[in-house]
């Protein structure tokens, strides 16, 4: 009986993957189509109106669109250049930020210090149209409107990496900390030497899940980012027209290799990372 579950139970997982898979197999698919062959099998997305056909393999492939797209449309690579230093500066000047102020969290220990982390989560519950238009005031105010400072400033005061790395701190035990405190008295010394290092899981978790979360956002380039030149991919991608179809797939399976390597890569420091929030205080 166990046997049977076990076997069903992985037959479901099984399957839930091949499903999960199939847009990035579209995607791959696509980007080796050419222009005319997807124009027919995507007509009744394209166009409104016909049949729309999974395609499973181009009738002839071609690879005319990644030599278009990365040697004849510069477009591309201000764009993807445009999300990678969004990336970075954010994630960067989260680790700047968060870091210290999960330490702090950690360290203080009172009814103050709780209420005053217990408030601070409250705003990791805030969707960022919650919070739009307050940025949009501090945001013009500092005269920072439309340049890439205005998508990266808020994003770097974001309270998810604060909560995540707060947890792994709060893992370490206090043991260590105590025998630490006998061999020197510099609180900033202890944060060095022993609250980052056996917190890395923690750090490392919270980075990579914010260039996932960063590469890919929307909402935040589309408030604040007017001129086309400064906009990173994903304003982009959607504004490219239908007739070169085969750009779009290109473009898209371009930037999302990216990411595939740094899940696959990342994965176990994630779990690892993930795994301190566990522990309670």
């Amino acid at each position: 009986m166990k046997n049977k579950y076990f076997v069903l139970t992985f037959l479901i997982i099984v399957f839930v993957c091949i499903i999960s898979c199939i847009p990035v197999f579209i995607l791959a698919v696509g980007s080796v189509t050419g222009d005319y062959e997807l124009s027919v099998y995507l007509k009744g997305v394209l166009r409104g109106q016909g049949n729309t056909y999974l395609l499973l393999f181009p009738a002839f492939p071609t690879l005319r669109g990644f030599v278009e797209t990365l040697f004849y449309e510069p477009e591309f690579y201000v764009v993807f250049w445009n999300s990678v230093k969004l990336t970075a500066y954010i994630v960067v000047g989260q680790m700047f930020i968060a870091v210290p102020a999960a330490w702090g969290f950690s360290r203080c220990h009172g009814r103050l210090a709780s209420l005053l982390f217990y408030f601070y989560t409250i705003l990791m519950l805030l969707p960022f149209q919650v919070t739009m238009l307050s940025n949009y005031i501090v945001i013009d105010a500092l005269g920072i409107n439309d340049t890439h400072g205005a998508v990266i400033l808020p994003a770097v005061f974001s309270t998810f990496p604060v909560f995540l790395i707060y947890r792994s701190f709060l893992g370490v035990p206090e043991e260590v900390y105590e025998a630490f405190s006998l061999e020197s008295s510099s609180r900033l010394r202890m944060f060095y030497h022993v609250g980052i290092p056996l917190a890395m899981p923690g750090i490392k978790a919270s980075a990579l899940l914010g260039v996932i979360e960063y590469w890919n956002m929307v909402e935040q380039p589309l408030l604040f980012l007017k001129t086309p030149a400064l906009w990173p991919y994903s304003l982009y991608i959607p504004g490219i027209s239908y007739d070169n179809i085969s750009y779009i797939f290109v473009c898209s399976l371009i930037v999302l290799i990216p990411m595939i390597l740094i899940i696959f890569g990342g994965k176990g420091a994630v779990s690892e990372g993930i795994g301190a929030m566990a522990v309670k205080k």
